[in-house]
């Protein structure tokens, strides 16, 4: 046994270990020596005919991507990972190296090396698609450009950033400016040409790593700007295109990373699977997980990171099992047994295996191990040590042999296995497979080396041998000690596709990143990050235990998922007595979460605070700007030389929360001074921003009421204890800036602060104050409303109307405003016409639009204000070009309607011309939604004075005032001849002019008639909402009301009850087939034939006479009546025809003449649908009837056809 086991008694193991100087292993090289040195003869030692055509075949086909190049394509990626992730965490930022240089180094090492090249090729052999040679050379073109320009830049920086005096040297300054620019320049115009279409997947590691060149210049700008002689807003610039251009970058890159991986998932090789998954890993979603690192205001000192990310290596079999064509269920099957589920990081400490006999084809019995578990220990002082239950199963009842692998403190960098393989046919189900012999290389201190012959069962037949380990960082495909990368975490295995699932397994090996280290450690000097999952222990209460789940792929490793009350304990060691802060990276959906923070170790209270919610649902993609900071308020003070523990809870979270990292940062003086002087600096450059002048006499015009609220936050945000007169001076002053800002605006309550005090608004607006965005209070506006089956929509508006007494003659105003975000919300801005017209679509991107909220903290501390578009449209720009441009200044804009607005801030000018006191048009501002799927968060309206027109606006506002006045004079016609009519109608309808009484012979067709002329009237209604008041409103409701009076004048002479049905049949006796209808929104009696009756009985005083009045008509051939009589007999009766016409005596009820136009009707904005064609050829007819009883009967027939009767009336002779 060659190094293998020392069998005893009892059937146990002893492993021997061989170190490497007794074995010649540790030469200067520091490579392994045989067995690492793979034996090409190997694999064809027991191979058969057939497997040997089959090589020749395979080797006559050209491969996409050689061993080598995929090789040398790991090798550039993964040494650039490791050289950030050795910069991030070095002293101090401002006065390292910079790193560019050594990138550089990899991507370009010599003009003959084609390593971009080579990103292209491993994801073009990884998908198996190939790319088109032009792409390759339109990139490789681009890629030449970037050569000359980056290395200049870097130059220009080490020189410049070679000493202190180099650093205050103003020609090494302008130098640097001048390449940072032109690098920049490149970067941007660059970067749109790796994402061709079609080609967005071979491209991406390509982008990728242009991507992060231009972030690191763009951070090297972040930190360096101000002393490289920019002003600090030119910095502030170019801070807020990294922010936008992090998560940018990063979208890209996970979107075609995804997409590719579902590709090979639905193709249904899981080997091909899991190797693009891996690769891509390593070269594509550790370099993106670094961006978020980048940020040199977030990360101000150096910032070590840990990549907890979990990778595995090859499954240990032939290649008919690595090349199966699995169904969906079975590569499901294949991914949860390899691949273990998320879970807290943990440090693999050794493994007990098992093995037995089992049968490989005609060999007989062969040795291999069958099942296994796994020891572990979570990371930090005092840690949990769990052992992991029984992985596959023996095939007989008792295990053979058993070996203990024990390597606590070290790493296994590197596996040899052997493995025992036959297959009955090439499809699922007809291999078996088993482990014979595993060599495991391990380090405990990276300098030295043990191997260790763990397995030798001694019975090799039908072998595979393969070699697991991931790249190093040294030129040797083999790792070594020294320069290895990953180190064994995990071992998995399936029984899938194998003929004898019992015995016989598929193992597969797991790794983590090095970076991720075994301890917790505080380092006193820079900020320490923890990734969520190195906590030592989640708990929880009932069913809402924290828990832990996949990572989005660009955070470096899972996250803790918290809700109700839940917990999480992290472990750390403290070497030193420090103070430090607490900050908590996460993502958080709808509300706010409510926790608390303590620790059992050290003398603090228990803390609470609030993870501000986002206001929406959380896309199960992660994006960068999903993730938020939230600052723990208080600092701590850490005792040396101790392990404490610090406990995190949430109280009753309704949603989820997502904990990413959790981070210490140094609370010294120097820190706090710096970051104190930082706000102090930045809240006077704010309010000095928004006065005219020194004097603070007034606020510029471009000031806006948004801008006085985040300088006031800024302001918030200076540290009493140390500026404490400096921050009373500028509260005063900020404070004195708002008093300005609502003098001067016209829009009353426009910050609603006093709710919606002024403002005319839909039922179902309210005002909340719950959104860290705003200051104070903010209007929520929900989408329309609908009645139950969506006949009827409800718009949801505000209105505000500025009075004429408030406007000067011939001045420019500006609208002005802040959305934090809507959806299908018009903007209306009218005096002479829609002047402003505009579609406000703004997405609920604060986190890509601010400065930082990914770095909204809980101390909401802003380090800008929001773009403003005025008179314009903001897209959604990606490319740093456009972006800056759409950031630079306002775009010009020619008015127009229905103009498409996606900024956050609104700014829109409307003209007047002559002040009209008596007309009054004044100035509307409306925020309307239509649909039910609008919404709206709005606050800081402000209409404020620009200034006197001249030139040509003066011009223009007297043409518009022209043909304002032209189309006003049309309107007051059209009002004088409706109104005039419907007045001399009403007028005729009563005895005086105080309406005290009907004249006897109006009817109710008369009424009738008047009211419509009444509800012809135009423009009572406003145009843009059918319930608010247009310019008629107040003759339309005088008329209205006298209307109101003649029908209850009306109802109240009428001795019959319900005369004009209005109540439907109330108070009649009507056989079955009688009914009323609505005709023209008028009731109208319907007798549909001969058998049908309707009949009511009445009280009189029978020594008064009666005057029965009827309006009807008679459709088709016979005879309508309606007939009165007493009890005495005395009848009296009242016939109508359908040849009835205009009869001396009679009054026909035709309203042709007052048909009004559908103009007029839809100016209205009320009863749109209505007309009075229906009321045509109504006859009205009268007859005394003179009763000798006190009771009376009325009825109502025909002897043929249709009778419709409009109204009927009994009225006493007495009371005219």
């Amino acid at each position: 046994m060659n190094g293998g086991e020392k069998m005893n008694q009892n059937n146990q193991n002893e492993i021997e270990i061989l170190d490497t100087a007794s074995n010649n292993l540790g030469q200067s090289s520091g490579y392994p020596g045989y067995p690492l040195a793979k034996d090409p003869k190997v694999p064809f030692k027991n191979s058969n005919y057939k497997d040997w055509l089959a090589n020749c075949e395979e080797s006559n086909v050209e491969p996409l991507l050689t061993e080598e190049d995929l090789r040398n394509a790991l090798f550039t990626s993964i040494n650039i990972t490791t050289s950030l992730l050795n910069y991030l965490g070095l002293g101090p930022i401002g006065t390292g190296v910079n790193i560019l240089g050594r990138i550089f180094g990899f991507l370009w090492p010599n003009p003959n090396e084609l390593n971009w090249v080579n990103l292209i090729r491993v994801v073009e052999a990884l998908i198996d698609q190939r790319i088109e040679l032009y792409a390759i050379e339109n990139a490789t073109s681009k890629l030449e450009g970037l050569r000359s320009v980056v290395s200049i830049y870097n130059t220009a920086f080490n020189h410049w950033n070679a000493s202190e005096a180099s650093r205050r040297d103003d020609a090494l300054k302008e130098r640097v400016r001048t390449t940072f620019a032109d690098v920049d320049s490149a970067l941007a115009a660059a970067i749109p040409q790796f994402r061709q279409n079609r080609f967005q997947q071979q491209l991406l590691l390509v982008y990728a790593q242009a991507a992060n060149m231009h972030l690191l210049v763009l951070r090297d700008a972040v930190i360096h700007g101000e002393a490289w002689g920019y002003k600090s807003v030119t910095v502030d610039g170019f801070y807020d295109r990294q922010v936008c251009l992090i998560d940018a970058y990063t979208e890209h890159c996970m979107t075609f990373y995804r997409q590719g991986l579902q590709d090979l998932r639905n193709r249904g090789n899981w080997n091909a699977f899991n190797n693009y998954r891996r690769n891509m890993t390593i070269a594509l979603l550790d370099i993106i997980s670094l961006f978020s690192n980048y940020d040199g205001r977030v990360y101000r000192t150096s910032t070590p990171m840990q990549l907890t990310r979990e990778v595995y290596t090859e499954p240990i079999s032939n290649n008919n099992w690595g090349n199966l064509r699995l169904n969906a269920a079975q590569f499901q099957q294949v991914e949860n047994d390899l691949i273990r589920p998320p879970s807290l990081f943990s440090i693999f400490n050794g493994s007990t295996m098992q093995a037995s006999q089992l049968f490989v084809g005609g060999s007989g019995p062969v040795h291999t191990i069958q099942r296994f578990n796994i020891r572990s220990q979570t990371s930090g002082p005092n840690p949990h040590h769990s052992t992991s239950p029984w992985i596959g199963r023996l095939h007989s009842p008792t295990p053979s042999r058993t070996f203990e692998l024990n390597t606590p403190g070290s790493d296994i960098y590197f596996i040899r296995s052997i493995a025992s393989t036959y297959s009955t046919g090439s499809g699922y189900g007809n291999l078996i497979s088993g482990l014979n012999q595993v060599i495991f290389y391990a380090s405990p201190d990276r300098t030295s080396a043990t191997v260790i012959d763990f397995i030798n069962l001694n019975t090799p037949f039908r072998i595979v041998t393969k070699d697991s380990h991931l790249p190093p960082t040294g030129s040797h495909p083999i790792p070594s000690q020294f320069d290895y990368t990953h180190r064994l975490s995990w071992i998995s295995a399936t029984g899938a596709g194998l003929l004898q699932p019992s015995g016989s397994m598929v193992p597969a090996y797991g790794w983590n990143h090095i970076s991720a280290e075994r301890t917790n450690r505080l380092l006193p000097d820079r900020i320490t990050q923890f990734p969520a999952v190195k906590s030592w222990a989640l708990g929880g209460a009932g069913s809402t235990v924290a828990r832990v789940i996949s990572g989005p792929g660009h955070t470096g490793g899972a996250l803790i998922a918290m809700n109700g009350f839940s917990l999480l304990e992290m472990r750390f060691n403290s070497p030193s007595r420090q103070r430090y802060r607490i900050r908590i990276r996460f993502v958080n959906d709808f509300n706010d979460v409510n926790c608390e923070i303590f620790s059992p170790n050290i003398p603090i209270n228990t803390v609470n605070f609030v993870m501000p919610g986002s206001r929406a649902s959380v896309n199960p993609n992660l994006s960068v700007r999903d993730f938020r900071y939230v600052n723990v308020p208080g600092s701590f003070e850490m005792p040396p030389n101790s392990n404490v523990s610090v406990i995190l809870f949430t109280l009753n979270a309704t949603g989820t929360c997502l904990i990413d990292k959790i981070e210490f940062i140094p609370d010294d003086l120097t820190n706090l001074e710096y970051e104190g002087k930082r706000h102090l600096e930045k809240a006077k450059k704010a309010v000095d921003d928004l006065f005219i002048n020194n004097g603070r006499e007034a606020l510029k015009v471009n000031t806006t009421d948004y801008d006085v609220d985040q300088a006031a936050n800024l302001v918030e945000c200076v540290p009493e204890e140390l500026y404490a007169k400096e921050k009373m001076i500028l509260l005063d002053e900020v404070k004195h800036a708002k008093q300005l800002s609502a003098s001067r605006n016209l829009i009353r309550n426009g910050n609603f602060a006093f709710y919606t005090d002024e403002w005319t608004t839909s039922n179902n607006v309210s005002i909340q104050a719950d959104n860290p965005t705003f200051k104070g209070n903010y209007l929520n506006m929900p989408g329309a409303s609908e009645t139950e089956g969506g006949t009827t929509r409800f718009p949801t508006y505000v209105l505000q109307k500025i009075d004429e007494s408030k406007l000067k003659p011939y001045t420019r105003y500006k609208v002005r405003g802040f959305v934090g975000s809507s959806h299908d919300v018009k903007l209306i801005v009218e005096r002479y016409g829609k002047e402003v017209d505009a579609l406000l679509n703004v997405r609920n991107d604060l986190a890509l639009n601010t400065v930082a909220p990914s770095r909204i903290e809980a101390s909401q501390c802003p380090s800008k204000t929001y773009p403003i578009i005025q008179d314009g449209c903001l897209t959604n720009v990606i490319d740093t070009n456009s972006y800056e441009e759409a950031q630079s200044g306002h775009a010009n804009y020619k008015k127009e309607h229905g103009m498409c607005h996606q900024s956050h801030q609104f700014d829109f000018h409307i003209d007047t011309g002559e002040v009209h006191i008596n007309k009054n048009p004044g100035i509307w501002v409306l925020f309307k939604i239509s649909s039910p799927e609008g919404h709206a968060t709005l606050d800081n309206i402000e209409l404020i004075e620009e200034g006197p027109l001249v030139g040509e606006s003066l011009a223009l506002v007297k043409k518009r005032e022209k043909k304002w006045k032209h189309e006003m004079g049309t309107r007051w016609l059209q009002t004088k001849e409706v109104y005039e009519k419907a007045k001399g109608e009403i007028d005729a309808l009563f005895t005086d002019v105080q309406d005290q009484a009907l004249k006897f012979d109006t009817n109710i067709s008369h009424i009738i008639s008047a009211e419509h002329l009444v509800q012809s009237m135009p423009y009572v209604y406003n145009k843009w909402l059918s319930n608010v008041p247009g310019m008629n409103y107040d003759i339309y409701t005088e008329l209205e009301r006298r209307i109101t009076q003649a029908y209850s004048l009306y109802e109240r002479r009428n001795i019959i009850k319900n005369g004009d049905f209005d109540h439907g049949l109330n108070h009649w006796h009507a056989t079955p087939h009688a009914k009323v209808q609505q005709t023209g929104g008028t009731a109208v009696l319907v007798i549909p034939n001969w058998s049908s009756n309707v009949s009511q009985n009445l009280c009189v005083e029978h020594n008064h006479g009666y005057a029965l009045r009827v309006t009807a008509k008679k459709e088709g051939p016979g005879k309508g009546y309606v007939t009165i009589s007493d009890c005495n007999g005395n009848q009296e009766t009242l016939t109508f025809t359908s040849c009835d016409n205009y009869v001396s005596n009679e009054i026909t009820n035709d309203q042709s003449e007052y048909h009004f136009s559908q103009e007029m009707n839809e100016q209205r904005c009320y009863y749109p649908n209505e007309t009075i064609n229906e009321h045509r050829n109504y006859v009205t007819r009268t007859i005394d009837f003179f009763p000798d009883t006190d009771q009376v009967r009325i009825d109502i027939g025909e002897t043929e056809g249709t009778f419709k009767v409009e109204s009927i009336e009994l009225i006493c002779m007495k009371s005219q």
